[in-house]
């Protein structure tokens, strides 16, 4: 049932769809109140000290946003390429995009939920001149997964969930390939993670990206989305690391969360802030480790201001 409301939706023309838009607006926000207290906290934990005003305006434009990516999204299962093309305008991608005498070019893209990231695996599947594997996240709803494996494999990429994608990579080792993940998303209780301090909040990030470089020894690239317009976006490939053993997995993570934030403070409205992302707390053992720094590092402080 699901995948043909999402065909349905998707047949018709983005203008109309932005007037579904419009509804879908007004019924997350002030009927259904969809996340409203998750937004909220979150938008008022990642930046104290704004008046209650910007955190009203803040959380209207996200919704707004947010109603109209998702139909960008639907829309984006039949968009002609050249259309697509024309809304996602490439900034810097030279590094993964081929030509004639040169071979197809490796790397890993790493990405955040903001802006339309839907679209951004298609676009980056027809720019990447070798083949793109996205790592994804089996939806719940059978027939939204259908549709949406369908939507953004639809100019050729290979879609991997990352439990499997170790293997995939050591079984296509011998061929250049983009690696593309979404890698803000909370880690599992079970699952390996990096802690660290993410928009004002301790956040646990997945090594797998790392791990990923390490293996492949492919760059590390950040792909900062913009919002132009309406419909319309730049996305701008940003090197985090050009050979991978040249930092630290716990390195790599945190110069992925610089830019992640950076992006958001640039344009907060285009986060996904219904996400419970900061919904897990640190582990003991990573809140005294991090006591003890700040305990050393106030200790350092005042031996300094101390000396004559």
């Amino acid at each position: 049932m699901t995948y043909w409301l999402y065909r349905a939706i998707a047949a018709l023309p983005l203008s109309v769809s932005y007037s579904l838009s419009t509804v879908i607006y007004g019924l997350t926000q002030w009927v259904i109140r969809y996340r409203v207290s998750t937004v909220d906290r979150n938008l008022r934990a990642a930046f104290p000290g704004k008046n209650d005003r910007w955190y009203l305006e803040t959380r209207k434009r996200f919704y707004k946003q947010f109603s109209e990516v998702a139909v960008e999204s639907l829309y984006g299962w039949r968009m002609p390429q050249a259309e697509l093309e024309e809304r996602m305008k490439l900034v810097g991608w030279e590094p993964l995009i081929g030509s004639s005498d040169r071979a197809a070019q490796p790397g890993i893209l790493l990405s955040i939920h903001h802006g339309n990231w839907e679209w951004l695996m298609q676009r980056a599947s027809l720019a990447a001149s070798a083949p793109l594997d996205g790592v994804y996240k089996p939806l719940h709803d059978k027939g939204a997964d259908r549709f949406a494996l369908e939507s953004r494999g639809r100019w050729g990429a290979t879609l991997v969930t990352m439990k499997a994608m170790g293997r995939h990579v050591l079984r296509n080792r011998r061929k250049p390939r983009v690696l593309a993940l979404l890698a803000d998303q909370a880690p599992g209780k079970r699952e390996t993670a990096h802690w660290t301090t993410f928009m004002n909040q301790p956040a646990g990030f997945f090594l797998g990206p790392a791990t990923l470089a390490n293996i492949t020894q492919y760059p590390v690239y950040f792909v900062r989305g913009k919002r132009t317009s309406r419909g319309y976006y730049e996305m701008e490939l940003i090197e985090i690391c050009q050979q991978p053993g040249t930092l630290s997995q716990e390195a790599l993570i945190e110069r992925y969360v610089e830019l992640a934030e950076e992006t958001i403070r640039l344009e907060p409205e285009s986060y996904l802030w219904s996400n419970r992302r900061w919904k897990r707390n640190p582990p003991e053992d990573v809140l005294a480790s991090q006591a003890t720094l700040t305990e050393a590092g106030a200790a350092s402080s005042g031996e300094i201001q101390s000396k004559p």
